[in-house]
């Protein structure tokens, strides 16, 4: 079993990254930035659920990079630039760099987001918005468990019905195959929804004030943590509100604003991005050699 850093982190403390990395992503709308963001995602997914795991995520975040890349220089001919054109439509350079730069954002948020999931489980998802938002809180954790727990029943649905009955290969059969699997995927899901509710019926939920249960405590680790978070965060943010970090694509683009500055805001970006890699590394190493002692 490997030890993991973040994991074993205060939810507040992994919330509070979680947010600012994600905001930083949106808003730094420049070429360093958004490649930083993303690789700094990348290696954060490699360290929580390996290689092949994030090489099976890539699969669906490669091809939307590829299409947002081309789509936008496609459906979008506003520069003062232009580079060729077809069809007696010319293809910018302003927005041939802004579909790169916003499907290398995107790709980054959702590499982040699939980070998050591996992190913030719904146990410390609860500890944190359940109190003021009971409701609310139990609907999103219900719903972000439904996603997953659907993938798995049409996985075992389509097997069980492989074996009592051979898949056709004409597309009427095929057609007729999905339908008889979706249709027992939706008589499943109604069927655990009913079973939950009678469940939560039966244990009293909303009969009085629920209490729960955690061992989630905010010890000198977390806040050594969460102060180093805020600093890097915040020198981040304070150095976006003074024009670095960002560009203008339209109608002609603005060079990036370089100076010393600049280049600070760069290492401090960097540094909050790879910041959960490295730490995982260095735990793991860590964790590594006490287990070569024992």
């Amino acid at each position: 079993m490997r030890m993991r850093f973040f994991g074993n982190l205060h939810p507040a403390v992994s919330m509070t990254y979680f947010l600012l990395v994600l905001v930083l992503t949106l808003i730094c709308m420049n070429p360093v930035t958004v490649v930083l963001s993303f690789l700094g995602a990348s290696w954060f997914s490699i360290r929580l659920k390996g290689a092949g795991a994030y090489v099976g995520s890539m699969r669906f975040v490669a091809p939307m990079f590829i299409l947002i890349s081309l789509a936008n220089p496609l459906f979008n001919h506003r520069g003062v630039t232009p580079l060729f054109e077809i069809n007696h439509l010319w293809y910018t350079l302003e927005a041939t760099v802004y579909g790169l730069v916003s499907a290398c954002s995107l790709c980054a948020v959702i590499i982040w987001f699939t980070c998050y999931q591996e992190v913030m489980t719904s146990d410390k998802f609860l500890y944190l918005f359940g109190k003021p938002f009971p409701g609310t809180s139990l609907l999103i954790t219900m719903t972000l468990r439904f996603i997953p727990q659907l993938q798995q029943n049409r996985k075992e649905i389509r097997e069980s019905q492989s074996m009592l009955k051979e898949e056709g290969t004409r597309l009427f059969q095929k057609m007729g195959t999905a339908l008889r699997n979706l249709s027992v995927l939706l008589t499943m899901s109604m069927e655990n929804a009913v079973e939950t509710a009678d469940s939560m019926k039966a244990r009293g939920y909303g009969a009085r004030r629920r209490t729960t249960f955690h061992l989630f405590r905010f010890d000198g680790r977390d806040a050594r943590t969460l102060g180093a978070v805020l600093s890097v965060g915040g020198v981040c943010i304070l150095a976006r509100c003074f024009g670095h970090g960002t560009m203008e694509f339209y109608p002609r683009m603005t060079p990036v604003l370089l100076g010393p500055a600049t280049y600070t805001m760069f290492v401090f970006y960097a540094a909050l991005m790879f910041m959960p890699g490295i730490l995982e590394t260095v735990e793991e190493l860590r964790w590594r050699s006490l287990v070569s002692k024992i």
